[in-house]
């Protein structure tokens, strides 16, 4: 009977008529432009007759409608018809959405339902109901799915938008193992560092909440000579996961969870992910699988990369919050006059037009102008390609608003950040006026502080890059987007588009979200024309099917050329195969990947001329398994040979000294020289010399601030906002990321010409030079306090506090119970890291 209601609704023009009237009602109210749209009371209440019925629907489309009718006119109309909520109420009931409830008091507190409504809401209210210890928590029906497969203990795959809350259920199903006692070792693999951050933070503050000070969180890659705690959550990047389980092969945890999962899909990053995610079931082969990530069609495909007999599929395509596009149109024969417009499947709507007063010539003042006449109101995100745009933008917004005062709060975020990053960094005059920008490049600290302060309410717009992308959660009640690319010119994927458009709605704050398309016709691409959903294939499995020949020819190139990053990515392609090749399991990668047998003769041959030219043992190829076995035995080959001709003092200028050494600095350009010139194939004048003295300034522990002096000294034609930006890719893209991939290939290799050559006793003195990259420490003290979860900014100003350089983690924690830094430490910020730190070791 239902079913056959809601197809006589959608089947009706007149239906649709007044429903795209009322949601156009809705945006000229919220967005202030006069009104011309209205319906009438009889209208009115057809629409939320037939949104009663459509609630019920399985179809997403109807189920969108009807949440839309609903909230539309329970904003429009609830002061006239009290009623109203009730619809609302009952609406989310029917969608199964109770998490909803809590952004209206009035819907929350709505009571006077009738007696069938009531019933059936307390049906589908115990339905969506699971107990997590003493706690009973109402989920929607796509997180209640999830949660009774996850407790199940089934391998899932999840396809679900931003806004669907399934960090949520996952968070929460970590908590639950942790209270029943079950959990042993979990690793959460996120594609960022802002993203551990975020997922982190999350852990660290049930965990405290709950007392579980027995259960460790670790987001840091742990020495060899630091033993795993038998409980405990690891929070990793495939970088850092690698390094984890180089230097501890009994690393396998029972749970594995692959957030942001898509990101399989993306070069040599993709390969390392599914290169960990193979070794780890290979550890541990019964180990819980999740998989995650927004809009994917294909759920089936991650059993197929990963040769897994069955994993269950739940998806969400149901609306959490309703999301509108809006078109805005700057291009007008009347200067400063915009016109708006609704966008939807079936085309455009009108919606009027609004003076803005000034010409709108540049992306720039596009973004500015029209953010802050749109989302001046509510929390905004505003959408920029580059870490540059984003400053930009936030100081055209920082102009506009000069006569906004800053709290407290933000006066104290603005001084810290002056003290960690720079006092021209223009971050703190921003945030003076309630605006912030957000790249992957900003100290953790710093970072941290912007999300938490934007979520708050404090920030009322953030400038943010692509990192949106990569799955940092910070929703909004509107985005402005123009023009989008990831960088200078890459176009934004449709479904990358539709990630980032995920932002724009915050479930239990607003019911509705908008999503600001400014000169959408002028964009290069129309990525919300287009599906929402992606097709997925590894980058493995999409390389050897559109580019086997640049596979093989990788594999039969005896002297690799310059190393570009498409090359890399290729390249990591033929690592793994070759890796699997000299295994004995390549016939099972390419069975995976669907590679044809005759495509596979070729790859076979291949690989064996290139395996006939590498002497190198497998082990010492996958400890860097993102670089070519050839350009790794490039190497050795010129390591083996300085060895053997340039005695033991040639041999100690190969080796890395510890970064406060005298002779670090030579040794470091030394082994820089050699990496770029037989392992990237490049020769830039003196670049070794600039990066191994940056280095070892991030390595030693330097401030911030002092290495972007430095910098301005070396570029001093650069403006001080460049100075600082370059620094910061310096250390975060370059440092922290190439050459920790340099470093790792090199210590590998070098260890195993060590041993070749009969100098195992200087096995010893090779020092953690990947680890000090990656931390931005190398005293044991320093590396210590930032595994504990503190900032390098904390950790290097409680390096002022004691003379002791190797505490280990737990004398570090027991250090800090016992110091008392509430006079002695000036930043707030810096004092709420320690406390932060010390609540979540159930210490302070």
């Amino acid at each position: 009977m239902i079913q056959e209601l809601s197809d006589r609704i959608w089947k009706n023009s007149v239906f649709h008529s007044q429903l795209d009237t009322l949601i156009g009602a809705w945006l000229q109210h919220e967005l202030q432009i006069t009104a011309t749209m209205n319906l009438s009371d009889k209208d009115m209440a057809r629409c939320i007759q037939a949104a009663a019925i459509l609630s019920k629907s399985d179809d997403p489309m109807r189920q969108r409608a009807a949440y839309s009718i609903a909230a539309c006119a329970n904003d429009l109309r609830s002061e006239e018809l009290p009623g109203l909520a009730g619809t609302l109420r009952l609406v989310l009931t029917g969608l199964g959405n109770f998490p909803a409830f809590t952004t209206s008091a009035v819907i929350n507190d709505f009571r006077r339902l009738p007696m069938q409504s009531a019933v059936y809401e307390e049906l589908r209210r115990a339905t969506n109901a699971v107990s997590i210890g003493d706690e009973t928590v109402v989920l929607t029906d796509f997180q209640a799915r999830l949660w009774q497969l996850l407790t199940g203990g089934y391998r899932v795959a999840i396809s679900a938008p931003t806004s669907a809350g399934k960090s949520f259920v996952l968070q929460q199903y970590l908590r639950g193992l942790v209270r029943a006692g079950k959990l042993e070792q979990a690793c959460y693999i996120v594609p960022s560092r802002a993203l551990i951050a975020q997922v982190t933070d999350a852990i660290v503050t049930w965990r405290q909440a709950n007392g579980f000070v027995d259960v460790s969180v670790i987001n840091v890659p742990m020495t060899a000579e630091v033993e795993l705690p038998r409980k405990a959550i690891f929070v990793l990047t495939q970088e850092r996961l690698q390094a984890l389980m180089g230097s501890h092969p009994d690393f396998a945890p029972t749970l594995i969870i692959s957030d942001e999962a898509q990101s399989i899909e993306e070069g040599s990053r993709g390969v390392l992910l599914q290169n960990v995610i193979d070794k780890l079931l290979a550890r541990s082969p019964n180990a819980q699988l999740v998989f995650a990530g927004p809009n994917i069609k294909n759920l089936d495909a991650f059993a197929k990369i990963f040769g897994i007999d069955k994993v269950e599929e739940v998806q969400s395509r149901s609306p959490s919050v309703v999301q509108n596009l809006i078109v805005v149109n700057t291009r007008s024969p009347i200067r400063g006059r915009v016109s708006v417009q609704r966008l939807t499947a079936d085309g455009r709507t009108d919606l009027g037009y609004m003076e803005i007063g000034k010409a709108l010539p540049s992306t720039r003042e596009r973004l500015v102008r029209i953010a802050d006449r749109f989302g001046r109101q509510k929390p905004s995100i505003v959408y920029a390609n580059r870490p540059s745009d984003a400053e930009g933008v936030a100081l055209g917004l920082e102009e506009l608003n000069r006569s906004t005062e800053p709290n407290e709060r933000l006066l104290e975020l603005s001084e810290f950040v002056k003290v960690a990053v720079h006092p021209e960094y223009d971050l703190a005059k921003c945030l003076l006026r309630g605006i912030g920008f957000h790249y992957g490049r900003i100290p953790a600290l710093v970072r941290r502080g912007v999300e938490s302060a934007f979520s708050d309410g404090d920030i009322r717009f953030l400038v943010t890059t692509s990192t949106l992308i990569q799955g940092v959660n910070f929703p909004a009640a509107n985005l402005f987007v123009c023009k989008p690319k990831k960088g200078q010119s890459t176009d934004l994927e449709p479904a990358e588009f539709w990630n980032l458009a995920g932002r724009a709605g915050r479930l239990g704050k607003e019911f509705q979200g908008n999503i600001f398309l400014i000169d959408y016709d002028e964009w290069t691409t129309s990525p919300a024309d287009k599906g929402n959903e992606i097709e997925l294939k590894s980058f493995l499995t999409e390389t050897l099917s559109t580019r086997l020949d640049e596979v093989e020819a990788c594999a039969l190139e005896s002297n690799p050329q310059r190393e570009t990053s498409d090359l890399a990515d290729v390249e990591a392609t033929f690592a793994r195969l070759l890796a699997d090749h000299m295994a004995g399991r390549l016939d099972q990668t390419l069975t995976r990947c669907d590679v044809e047998e005759g495509d596979r003769d070729r790859l076979r041959k291949a690989l064996d001329v290139a395996q006939s030219r590498v002497s190198l043992p497998s082990e010492t190829i996958e400890a860097a398994p993102t670089v070519s076995a050839l350009r790794q035995q490039r190497l050795a080959t010129y390591l083996k040979s300085e060895i053997k001709g340039g005695g033991i003092r040639r041999l100690e200028e190969l080796i890395p000294r510890h970064p406060r050494d005298d002779a670090a600095w030579k040794t470091l350009s030394e082994i820089y020289r050699i990496c770029h010139e037989r392992i990237l194939s490049v020769d830039v004048p003196k670049l070794h010399l600039r990066m191994a003295a940056i280095s070892l300034s991030w390595m030693r522990g330097d401030p911030l601030p002092a290495i972007i002096e430095k910098n301005r000294e070396y570029n001093k034609g650069d403006t001080i906002s460049a100075v600082i930006r370059n620094t910061l890719n310096d250390i975060e893209q370059e440092v922290r990321f190439k050459y920790f991939r340099l470093a790792t290939c090199y210590i590998s290799v070098l260890a195993h010409c060590l041993k070749e050559s009969g100098h195992t006793d200087y096995l010893s003195s090779l020092s953690s030079l990947p680890t000090y990259l990656e931390m931005g420490a190398s005293d044991q003290t320093m590396i210590s306090f930032i595994a504990l979860g503190l900032s390098r900014h904390t950790a290097k100003e409680l390096m002022e506090f004691t003379v002791e350089k190797e505490m280990d983690p737990a004398t570090a924690l027991k250090w800090l119970r016992q110091e008392n830094f509430d006079s002695r430490i000036a930043s707030p910020m810096v004092r709420q890291d320690i406390v932060r730190v010390l609540e979540s070791a159930g210490a302070a």
